[in-house]
């Protein structure tokens, strides 16, 4: 490959500020984020008009770009409210605004000059036709259906010019493409609006209309049936094809996540992009990341439809659930001045004796022997065996780390 070829942008997501400079420092080129209002993470953060604005600046400060989603689905009694919510977001200067009701970007132009629309998974685009179409009511890029098939993903490509985008990593929807109304049916939240309660993710039992409280599995299994289980995409196998294909956008899913799972995954991907760049993206290198991605709280892995061959793997998710290798114990907290070295704020329980790997943007993990524990409080220091979740704490073997190092431990 052309060591000069363009790469994708690495598209990250942001569920608020603090997630958002992690986002940033560990690598990614652009990131998406939420307002209060119509974005299909409602249930989230997000963020407020300040807000936006001010994690706008920072990646722009950062030569990244930042995308707004106005992403859900648009009621007939909400469009005043819309326009609203337009009028007081429109003095910030957005890169691009993710949509996937096309009434939206007939407002959009009314209330931003020359917008970037970008078109979301939702719409469900599966050919060229539909890109084209997208393209004529003035879209700049169209995030593909996770439904396709890699050889009609190049196909797209070949047969239109704009931007396309495509999910490479994060959690995959039963539905298509998160066209469901199974959580509404269930839990009264709609998965359109940005409310979903992940119903397909719970534990279901069968049970005999005539023989109530008598439950049967409905595949015979002793821990249950996850009937509508989904696995987690992850394309990091397939990335080089993907970059080949002309593909003009990696985009992750996750704004409900933690700024450990960002840095993780954006280190990941970004180090792919590297490696791809330079050509050096060979099984030893896809096996390396694979483990870091490993690292981080995930379900079972899928190529999901566009690389399968066949969809048993998708079906067959009776023993799919959340895989955590290593736990999330701390971040930085800034400095100590007494003993001049980095204060850690505790996430998760660890002790002496264990061994700790730092994650740093742009580094590659090392690891460390706790042997010393120092915990800060009131003023005070003491020393302890036991570091717990709220806890400062001081770890002299780490020495010197960067404010956004992710500190973790294999379970």
């Amino acid at each position: 490959m052309n060591k000069t070829k363009k790469m994708p942008e690495l598209l990250v997501p942001a569920g608020n500020l603090k997630t958002l400079k992690y986002a940033v420092e560990y690598g990614a080129d652009a990131v998406y984020i939420g307002g209060k209002k119509f974005n299909l993470r409602s249930l989230g953060n997000n963020f407020s008009v300040g807000e936006l604005e001010e994690a706008v600046n920072y990646c722009h400060d950062k030569n990244v770009k930042a995308y707004i989603t106005l992403n859900s689905i648009i009621f007939e009694n909400e469009i005043k409210t819309l326009k609203k919510y337009l009028s007081e977001i429109n003095h910030i200067n957005f890169d691009g605004f993710i949509i996937s009701d096309p009434a939206v970007i007939k407002l959009i132009k009314i209330y931003f000059k020359n917008p970037n629309i970008h078109i979301s998974t939702q719409v469900n685009v599966t050919n060229s036709f539909g890109v084209n179409l997208y393209k004529e009511l003035g879209a700049k890029r169209v995030n593909i259906a996770r439904e396709i098939k890699f050889e009609d993903l190049k196909k797209i490509i070949k047969n239109t010019d704009i931007e396309i985008e495509v999910f490479i990593h994060g959690a995959l929807c039963i539905s298509y493409s998160g066209r469901c109304m199974l959580s509404k049916y269930m839990a009264g939240r709609d998965a359109n609006k940005g409310e979903c309660a992940h119903s397909c993710r719970w534990k279901y039992y069968l049970m005999e209309e005539e023989r109530p409280n008598l439950f049967f599995n409905i595949v015979q299994d002793n821990k249950g049936t996850f009937i509508y289980n989904s696995r987690d995409l992850c394309l990091l196998p397939k990335l080089d094809m993907l970059v080949n294909a002309g593909v003009s956008a990696f985009k992750i899913e996750g704004r409900m996540k933690t700024e450990n799972y960002i840095a993780q995954t954006v280190w990941v991907y970004k180090k792919a992009l590297e490696y791809i760049k330079n050509n050096e993206f060979d099984e030893n290198k896809k096996n390396i990341l694979m483990e870091e991605l490993s690292k981080c709280s995930h379900r079972n892995y899928t190529l999901g439809f566009m690389f399968l061959n066949d969809y048993k793997e998708l079906e067959d998710n009776g023993d799919v659930g959340y895989v955590k290798n290593y736990r999330f114990v701390g971040l930085y907290n800034g400095i100590n001045e007494k003993y001049n070295k980095p204060e850690i704020l505790v996430k998760n329980q660890f002790k002496t004796g264990e061994y700790m790997e730092i994650l740093e943007p742009l580094k590659m993990p090392v690891k460390v022997k706790i042997n010393e524990i120092i915990i800060i409080k009131n003023n005070n220091d003491f020393m302890s065996n036991t570091a717990n979740p709220n806890d400062i704490v001081i770890l002299k073997d780490i020495g010197n780390i960067n404010p956004y190092a992710i500190l973790r431990i294999k379970v």
